[in-house]
């Protein structure tokens, strides 16, 4: 991967992404890999040498992972105060077997003794407002199927989110914002039942020969939807279920839900393999 400095960032901060220190262990996946698209998996693989990324952003996740070691020292100084009282577990790493003898490991930032498990991250204001990110619920659950591989049971699933463009000025004037920077975030707790199917269907899906295009929610699909009232201004949606909730809000008048094509965030600005996608590449082709 080459790492470059277009907007001159201060040394320090360059050496600190190059010493990125992640590693998930004796593993073929981690947990987050799993859930990630394994085309992008793939395509990073093949061309990691050709890869080029600016330091500029990679900075919002090095602010990530100081949060999460601020976090795991707290966490560990509490267990330290409570002595053989705490059966807390923070930052530690597990892992687990598949049946198809696929080895798979996830980090864990906080079980606690009552099987709360809490996982932070750091995002926008716009991610908190927004329905739970699908990617994020199943990455929990399947922390909780390693949980369960582990003789450990996670009873109820939590995101400490930490909105990195937070406005106290915004608190007090928008309805519906946060009123504070952290956002807890209540995340459904599966059946063991689908825990098991999805953990199944994931490795499938990155072990099979055949590569799996990207889906348009794993490619942050924006307004992909057009409610069209009989009178008024359409309105754009990025998926049905929230068409369908504007809709509803309206007590009177008929509407149409109209397909449109959608714009690929991730794809345009966020995906680092973007360069070398035969999916993005042959759709940007067939527009011009």
């Amino acid at each position: 991967m080459i790492l470059t400095n277009e907007h001159g960032i201060p040394e320090e901060f360059v050496r600190a992404i190059q010493n990125d220190a992640y590693d998930m262990g004796e593993a073929d996946f981690s947990v987050t890999g799993l859930v990630q698209p394994p085309q992008i998996t793939r395509l990073r693989e093949k061309h990691d040498d050709d890869i080029s990324i600016d330091v500029s952003d990679r900075i919002y996740m090095l602010l990530g992972t100081g949060v999460h070691n601020v976090l795991e020292r707290v966490n560990r100084l509490l267990a330290e105060e409570q002595g053989m009282n705490s059966s807390n577990i923070a930052e530690e790493r597990f892992f687990a077997t598949h049946h198809s003898g696929t080895k798979i490991s996830g980090a864990i930032d906080l079980l606690k003794g009552d099987g709360s498990m809490i996982d932070y991250k750091i995002s926008t204001v716009y991610t908190a407002r927004k329905p739970l990110k699908l990617d994020w619920e199943a990455q929990l659950n399947m922390y909780a199927w390693l949980l369960r591989q582990n003789d450990l049971e996670a009873t109820k699933l939590t995101i400490d989110l930490v909105c990195k463009d937070w406005s106290k000025g915004k608190a007090k004037r928008e309805a519906g914002y946060p009123n504070s920077p952290i956002v807890s975030m209540s995340v459904p707790l599966w059946s063991e039942e689908r825990q098991d199917r999805y953990v199944d269907s994931r490795v499938a899906i990155h072990t099979a020969e055949a590569t799996a295009p990207c889906t348009n929610e794993e490619r942050w699909a924006r307004g992909g939807y057009k409610a069209v009232p009989g009178k008024g201004k359409s309105k754009k949606f990025d998926s049905l279920s929230e068409a369908a909730t504007w809709i509803n809000r309206h007590k009177t008048g008929g509407f149409t839900v109209l397909d449109e094509q959608p714009q690929f965030i991730r794809c345009e600005s966020w995906c680092e393999v973007s360069d070398f996608c035969p999916q993005w590449k042959g759709e940007k082709g067939n527009a011009s």
